[in-house]
């Protein structure tokens, strides 16, 4: 391209790289969460095709990728291992195995049992609930505050992730057991976020995210011999759920980070982001692969404008200062 050329191309990467430097912290964390957002939809996506097309058991299938999830994690963490000292204390000891517990093995089993009795379109819609267990468990026990600004971001992402998942039969409550299962699940998965917060603030957030799934495959393993679940796997099966466990360390790490940085509160309204991506991730493969039998929503354009919602809600919640200066306040 030539000498001037290349100096074009030396301005442009040199100023990108200024950007970067520029970017607020809050907004670094926040673009994490959305990403923690994507890579979750991608790991709910693959293993919702380890389960259809393949047949592998959901129990395995939530085994198999905490483990992958966890070893990715604890070895991309090698240069601090030195924090593993401050599991000595029991506080922070108790706060591993409070997230490995909830988080990673009653709350996923009790989201993956309700599917099987109450449908997923229940599940999806109960399952909000964690937004608004986080929101409130962080205001109680860590001393968060919303303002008001940030309560109507929350309620319009909120919203749009109500319209993604609407399901007129989702609609009708009998207070089934498959109903507490897909309540007592986001409440078990905001139980273990917000205890294990102070380890994270103290410790790398790879190295206890990946030991908290690496324990919650350890407390799940038992049960395989218990339900009789069959162990046998396709190569393709296996390259589906390998890349579906890197991707469920990936969402749990960037969220993880992001705790210590931007508070819960915050991080879960954002992480709302992640309906949308499912939604349209679904949508291009259904389009690319329709026989993976992938579940698209009942209604698409509801799905669509749940998805503006969302983008507006957590557009609020990031020109929040700029917000009250137009405001006046």
């Amino acid at each position: 391209m030539g000498r001037y050329g290349d100096g074009v191309r030396m301005v442009v990467i040199r100023r990108s790289c200024y950007n970067l430097r520029l970017m607020t912290p809050q907004t670094r964390y926040s673009f994490y969460v959305l990403l923690a957002g994507l890579t979750a939809s991608l790991s709910l996506i693959l293993s919702e095709i380890a389960i259809r097309p393949y047949a592998v058991p959901p129990l395995l299938v939530i085994i198999l990728g905490n483990f992958i999830g966890g070893a990715l994690l604890v070895a991309s963490a090698a240069n601090h291992y030195d924090d593993i000292a401050l599991l000595k204390q029991p506080r922070n000891l108790v706060g591993v195995l409070c997230a490995a517990l909830f988080i990673y093995t009653l709350g996923f089993l009790a989201s993956f049992n309700a599917v099987g009795l109450v449908g997923s379109g229940k599940v999806a819609l109960l399952g909000q609930l964690e937004t608004v267990f986080v929101v409130t468990l962080a205001i109680l026990f860590l001393g968060e505050r919303l303002t008001p600004l940030r309560w109507l971001a929350g309620a319009i992402a909120l919203l749009g992730v109500l319209l993604i998942n609407f399901d007129v039969q989702a609609l009708r409550f009998t207070l089934s057991r498959g109903e507490l299962l897909a309540t007592a699940a986001p409440l078990a998965v905001a139980s273990g976020i917000i205890i294990v917060k102070p380890v994270l603030d103290l410790a790398d957030a790879r190295l206890i995210t990946g030991l908290a799934l690496l324990l919650g495959g350890i407390f799940l393993t038992p049960l395989l011999p218990l339900t009789g679940t069959p162990l046998t796997l396709s190569g393709a099966a296996l390259i589906v759920i390998i890349a579906g466990g890197i991707m469920r360390g990936l969402a749990w790490m960037f969220y993880n980070v992001s705790l210590r940085h931007i508070g819960a509160a915050r991080c879960a309204i954002i992480f709302l982001s992640y309906a949308f991506f499912a939604v349209t991730l679904q949508i291009i493969i259904v389009q690319l692969a329709p026989g993976l039998g992938l579940q698209l929503p009942n209604n698409i354009l509801a799905a669509i404008g749940g998805g503006l919602l969302v983008a507006l809600g957590i557009a609020v919640l990031q020109l929040e200062s700029k917000l009250l200066v137009w405001l006046g306040r």
